[in-house]
């Protein structure tokens, strides 16, 4: 992951222009439509929030009941912790009543919604896509053979969110001290990667349970041989084959010690890496420098089309994007 700037200033506004509510929040988390909902009190939104790194965290409330529609997909993994009040939240076709013991969840490639009480004030995390799924291989060592997939709805009484809870608190309490330590590098990355970290450990998805299982297992010699094979020059012409042979082994033993102690077939794997390493290239790029179909090609790509569904698939933008959005994210 390209290192950022930790700690963006952080935003802080009270409004009562419904329009500049829509904005600011819209900037700060996801663009989205904002009404108010029936007769209400006026609204006094607050928002105070900031960015470390992949993770955005921000306390939020509107003081009026409100509706806010995001009539897009997201790009991005969402959840909103309610302090007080209660939120009614829908993330795609599942829906969630959030109250202080209840978090409300939001997926990337879904539509979101929410039915915002006057009385609820919430805690709100935004991760990056592309940080959050990199953050699980690397818990998982080795590429997601399928996309993640969280329960609409987090428990915030057990022992593992309460602790993750706790760190989400603490930063959101901290960043508006101007001598906190949080504000400096090391210890913003420390929280970002925390923050990351405990929510996979912390919330239900389909890969909770391989990682509640993970044990430290020594790989037999040829399959760490071939991993390091296909790390150290992914763009090079492999196949199974040739890394059979190079390794000392038949195709079967090198599939079967993949499937046992990797997860994943080893052309899967040698396609993660690939692009993994072309996203890479594309984010780091200077605008105009470069080429997708060049960079596709030296990660080993041959068909321009197949990569950009397997890169979309992965990271949630095409290539192009990347490179277009990369130098300034």
């Amino acid at each position: 992951m390209r290192p950022k700037e930790p700690v963006r200033q952080h935003t802080s506004v009270r409004t009562a222009d419904l329009d500049r509510a829509r904005d600011a929040v819209g900037r700060i988390f996801t663009p989205h439509r904002l009404k108010l909902v029936g007769r209400t009190t006026p609204l006094d939104a607050r928002l105070d929030a900031a960015s470390f790194g992949s993770v955005t965290t921000g306390r939020l409330r509107y003081g009026a009941d409100v509706h806010l529609l995001n009539l897009e997909a997201l790009s991005t993994y969402h959840v909103n912790i309610p302090i007080a009040g209660q939120t009614e939240s829908r993330s795609g076709a599942a829906s969630v009543v959030s109250t202080p013991e209840r978090a409300a969840v939001f997926v990337p490639d879904l539509p979101g919604e929410i039915r915002w009480r006057a009385d609820c004030t919430q805690l709100c995390v935004k991760f990056d896509r592309e940080a959050l799924e990199l953050e699980l291989e690397a818990l998982l060592g080795r590429p997601m053979a399928k996309p993640i997939k969280f329960a609409v709805s987090m428990d915030l009484t057990t022992s593992a969110s309460q602790s993750w809870l706790a760190a989400v608190t603490l930063l959101e309490r901290e960043y508006r001290r101007a001598d906190s330590v949080v504000l400096q590098a090391p210890a913003a990355t420390h929280f970002e990667h925390l923050l990351l970290t405990g929510f996979l450990l912390a919330h239900s998805h389909n890969y909770s349970e391989t990682l509640a299982n993970a044990r430290p297992r020594a790989q037999p010699r040829a399959i760490k041989q071939a991993i390091d094979l296909i790390e150290s020059e992914p763009g090079a012409p492999l196949t199974v084959s040739d890394l059979a042979r190079q390794v000392g082994i038949s195709v079967r033993a090198l599939q079967e010690g993949f499937k046992e102690y990797v997860g994943v077939p080893p052309m899967t794997y040698l396609r993660e890496v690939r692009l993994t390493r072309a996203h890479d290239e594309l984010r780091d790029a200077e605008p105009g420098a470069v080429a997708v179909a060049e960079v596709a090609s030296r990660w080993g790509f041959t068909h321009l089309g197949r990569f950009g569904v397997a890169y979309r698939r992965k990271f949630g933008v095409a290539p192009s994007r990347t490179m277009r959005d990369g130098r300034i994210s």
